[in-house]
């Protein structure tokens, strides 16, 4: 009996399709041969200060190649810069509305807002949080990057992971946040966000790729 060649093509696409799947499923132990450790302290006047991160953060992040840092604008300008970032493990980029929830701080909202970078062509859309933890109020953008595209999407971005396996083309991922705090109003602290956003890209592009 003759097998139809078309069904032969699909039975090795199937096959081909649920090896790269499962691949992209099964628990990465390879380390990063890349440290973010090396993003600039100083970037265009901005200075920082690291601040610690517990083993706890550690282990709930799966990886090393993370930091938090304060830095402090050339007029007094204060933000806080997160990342995470691994080229194999797509779990350390998850949303950190859990973690905010779970150390006692309230969402007040979340919506979705974007931040232009005209001189680099690129328009960023990120989750902009309001928080508050008793008399403290902060304003919080995230996002998520993988190879050289955004996305305010958790979902949008294990897909693209998804198909950057199945391409055989992998790409590293990162969590990227950006807060300050405010008083009353918190425009000024989502002016300094988008002012810190725009000087950090390139080494964002470059430190993360």
């Amino acid at each position: 009996m003759k097998i139809n060649k078309f069904v032969i093509i699909l039975l090795l696409i199937v096959g081909a399709g649920a090896v790269s799947w499962t691949t992209y499923l099964k628990e990465f132990n390879e380390e990063d041969t890349v440290s973010i450790h090396s993003f600039p302290k100083e970037i265009n006047g901005w200075v920082s200060e690291e601040l610690p991160i517990t083993e706890d953060e550690y282990a709930i992040l799966e990886t090393r190649n993370v930091f938090t840092r304060k830095y402090t604008g050339p007029k007094g300008q204060i933000v806080y810069f997160f990342t995470v970032y691994s080229q194999y493990n797509r779990k350390v980029a998850h949303p950190p509305e859990v973690c905010y929830t779970g150390s006692g701080i309230k969402v007040v909202s979340n919506t979705v807002d974007a931040i232009p970078i005209p001189e680099h062509n690129v328009t960023i859309k990120a989750h902009k949080l309001r928080l508050e933890r008793r008399q403290l109020k902060q304003v919080a953008y995230y996002w998520f990057k993988v190879g050289d595209s955004f996305t305010p999407s958790y979902w949008q971005q294990q897909l693209r992971i998804a198909i950057k396996n199945l391409l055989g083309r992998p790409e590293g991922s990162a969590l990227i946040r950006v807060s300050a705090v405010y008083n009353d109003d918190d425009q000024q602290a989502v002016e300094d966000i988008k002012e810190f956003t725009r000087l950090v890209l390139p080494a964002i592009y470059k430190h993360l790729p």
